[in-house]
């Protein structure tokens, strides 16, 4: 194996064209770059093809790179770069599947009463259970899940502790998980 001051040899001789030098230059930087590839991906596939991509690039581009000073950081800087595109376009996949449209499947009439009467008990439970709360803990619920502020949002709307805004919540959600909890109960009977 090259020894790791020999890389600056190696890609000068690889940016000439020289195959085996970049060869052996893929052969030192490859195990270190897939393992830090797969820590982040988790998938030996991906983490072979996205390297395989960044190295392709490399020897494509060689002619067109200037001077590198760290040659190995400037791998992994590339690599990085690489995963967190795919990371990127995998999650604007997984949102643009999320926003595709629920296939128009026909019910039955006695499915859709019963899904809306399901529904209608669910909406009915999640009130009373809110509207038992403390109002504080009421207005703070409110604007975290319904209005989707931030803890800091938070605080700085009501004027109160980072601290005391998650007890808040905190004690909301486990009294609603009891009363969910009771009251599913109660649902499961009458049924």
């Amino acid at each position: 194996m090259t020894k790791i001051n020999q890389l600056p040899e190696l890609w000068e001789a690889s940016k000439a064209g020289d195959a085996k030098a970049y060869s052996a230059l893929h052969s030192e930087l490859y195990p270190k770059l897939f393992n830090y590839a797969l820590k982040i991906v988790k998938d030996d596939q991906v983490a072979d093809d996205l390297l395989q991509e960044v190295f392709l690039k490399f020897w494509s581009k060689r002619n067109q790179i200037g001077v590198i000073n760290n040659i190995s950081s400037y791998f992994y800087q590339s690599t990085r770069f690489i995963v967190i595109n795919y990371l990127r376009d995998i999650k604007n996949q997984q949102l643009k599947l999320d926003q595709m449209p629920e296939p128009d499947i026909q019910f039955s009439s006695e499915e859709i009463i019963m899904e809306r009467e399901s529904s209608r008990q669910l909406k009915y439970v999640i009130q009373t259970l809110l509207n038992s709360l403390p109002a504080r803990q009421r207005e703070i619920v409110y604007l975290r899940f319904y209005e989707e502020c931030s803890y800091e949002q938070i605080v700085q709307i009501t004027g109160i502790r980072y601290q005391s805004v998650v007890n808040h919540i905190y004690r909301a959600v486990q009294t609603m998980r009891e009363g969910f909890e009771c009251n599913n109960n109660k649902m499961v009977i009458a049924s």
